[in-house]
């Protein structure tokens, strides 16, 4: 019986043995100076430690002038940075991502950051479902001199403020205080302790439990994803970031052929091993070529109601669209 090939002949992956070449892209330009309570890092972006509960506050007033490998101890890993230099490696103008779960959207202004200092324009979308969090954004955002405009309201108010953003060269970032999925509308979305970045939209059907086992309020909040692609100025999505503890394949498989037609690079934290062999066995049929694969790690010490419930260590993927590439 024949086999069917899968991989596209294109895309190369990227060893962990190349990982400080493409740190070094993001490297800042200019001499970086501390400053009280900011972490000052490598690419020349602030954050302000005191905002984040689970950070080591002995960070505050410090550089970090050094590539973060294998982590930078407060963020993520040294692949997820990769991840970030391979899509600004393309050099399209404006430069777009959307980075969805962002929480206070590191991505998004690390990638408009950057290519401000490249003399680069970039736009980008970052969304959360925690208005806390979206507070967070806006604030991380201004630490770093970028304007930002916020979308709240039902799917249908969010919606016409994406359609306008469009427009608006006043605000590169758009933050979108709403939950990302395959449907616009309205969704239950646990409440949680600012401090717990694991939430996702997912209960045991019937019950108020997470799929990490919590029995959680939950309250109504809008959703949407579509409406996300459509609301680039142009076409080409250079980046898209997925952190949306352990629905990403649910999110994805859904919106495949958006994603397909207008994404030319997508970065997808993994949260268990049936979801990354989801991702494989879906991506890689439909051409799309793998150039990191990080797998997350899970201890199974007690019961949990899924498999992205025993992960303590988040995975990523980082996929290529052939379709879209030079």
């Amino acid at each position: 019986m024949p086999v069917p090939s899968l991989g596209n002949g294109i895309t190369r992956p990227i060893p962990p043995a190349e990982y400080p070449h493409w740190l070094g892209m993001l490297d800042a330009r200019a001499p970086l100076a501390s400053q009280p309570e900011f972490l000052t890092d490598w690419m020349g972006v602030r954050t302000r430690m005191a905002m984040l509960p689970w950070a080591p506050q002995e960070f505050a007033g410090t550089v970090a002038a050094g590539h973060p490998i294998p982590d930078d101890g407060y963020r993520s890993e040294d692949f997820e940075y990769v991840a970030l230099a391979r899509a600004l490696d393309a050099r399209t103008t404006p430069f777009q991502m959307i980075e969805i779960g962002a929480g206070w959207a590191p991505w998004s202004v690390a990638a408009i950051v950057a290519c401000r200092n490249r003399g680069r324009d970039a736009r980008a979308i970052a969304v959360e479902a925690d208005a806390r969090r979206v507070e967070w954004a806006a604030q991380h955002a201004e630490d770093n001199g970028i304007t930002a405009r916020i979308a709240t309201g039902n799917h249908h108010a969010i919606e016409s403020t994406i359609t306008e953003w469009c427009h608006d060269d006043s605000h590169p970032l758009l933050i979108v205080c709403a939950a990302a999925w395959h449907e616009s509308g309205e969704l239950n979305f646990p409440n949680v302790p600012v401090d717990d970045m694991g939430a996702a939209v997912w209960t045991l059907p019937g019950t108020d439990v997470d799929y990490r086992g919590a029995h959680l309020e939950h309250s109504v909040i809008p959703a949407a994803m579509r409406a996300l692609l459509a609301g680039m100025r142009d076409p080409i999505v250079d980046l898209l970031h997925v952190d949306v503890q352990g629905v990403e394949f649910e999110l994805l498989e859904a919106c495949a052929h958006d994603v397909q037609e207008r994404v030319q690079l997508m970065a997808v934290g993994t949260h268990s091993r049936i979801s990354e062999g989801r991702l494989l066995d879906f991506f890689l049929p439909r051409g799309w070529g793998v150039i990191i694969d990080a797998p997350c790690r899970a201890e199974y010490l007690m019961t949990r109601p899924t498999l992205a419930g025993f992960t303590v260590q988040d995975g990523m993927q980082l996929w290529e669209n052939p379709f879209l590439t030079e």
